[in-house]
């Protein structure tokens, strides 16, 4: 298991509202569990989530089966639910899976969405990028970034899926900086620029340079997880 320590910043960020009471439960719960503000280990109690929340106990229940399906959390009859640890022994089964699937992802999106203009929002975080020196605040950047992609894809069963492993593989990328004195931010601020040349490919239709890069950038996470610890 991956020790936890003090909460880190904000990492998931999602674009569009949440549509439902379960769904904005989730996001929430989602968020604090990725980011470890809510620990490994840590029992949800339902009327601590409740005021936590500001919800009630059907869309919390909802939201609470859908995270233990992600093993996010663990439900234990009649003694309640349980953050799940941070386990590096997750690694490998994680990646194999997750970066065949962003390469897929973006070479979808260059097929569907080339020869046209990238969304405002790709150019803002790109830019984004250059102004940042902090590895957590690059985490983010990073999530944003990947997310933006899935959306491109036009296959919303290859986004939900995508967007758990990225919540997966995120939650030990934060786990592991943590142990470290100094995260290397500098070292995450330049396989930013795969994003650069992915996004590029995506514009101009050509999906295999786009799947190269998305797997290339995909597989930089976990070696750092595999380097750090």
């Amino acid at each position: 298991m991956v020790p936890a320590t003090a909460p880190v910043a904000q990492v998931l960020v999602y674009d569009e509202p949440a549509t439902t009471h379960t769904e904005r439960a989730y996001r929430a719960l989602l968020e604090d569990i990725v980011t470890l503000r809510l620990e490994p280990g840590e029992v949800l109690a339902d009327d601590a989530l409740r005021r936590r929340l500001g919800l009630g106990r059907t869309p919390i229940r909802e939201a609470l089966q859908r995270l233990a399906s992600q093993r996010l959390v663990v439900i234990i009859p009649r003694k309640g639910v349980v953050v799940s640890d941070v386990n590096i022994t997750d690694l490998s089964e994680i990646y194999e899976v997750r970066v065949p699937l962003e390469g897929v992802a973006a070479r979808l999106a260059a097929e569907r969405h080339g020869s046209r203009e990238l969304p405002a929002d790709v150019y803002a975080y790109l830019d984004a990028v250059d102004q940042a020196s902090d590895f957590l605040a690059l985490l983010a950047l990073d999530y944003r970034l990947h997310r933006a992609v899935h959306v491109l894809a036009l296959n919303s069963y290859l986004r939900s899926t995508l967007d758990w492993y990225l919540a997966l593989a995120s939650r030990l990328v934060i786990a592991v900086s943590r142990r470290l004195p100094r995260p290397p931010a500098e070292e995450l601020a330049a396989t930013m620029n795969d994003f650069r040349e992915q996004f590029a490919a995506i514009s101009r239709g050509d999906g295999a340079a786009a799947e190269d890069l998305a797997c290339r950038h995909a597989r930089f996470s976990e070696q750092f997880v595999r380097r750090a610890v």
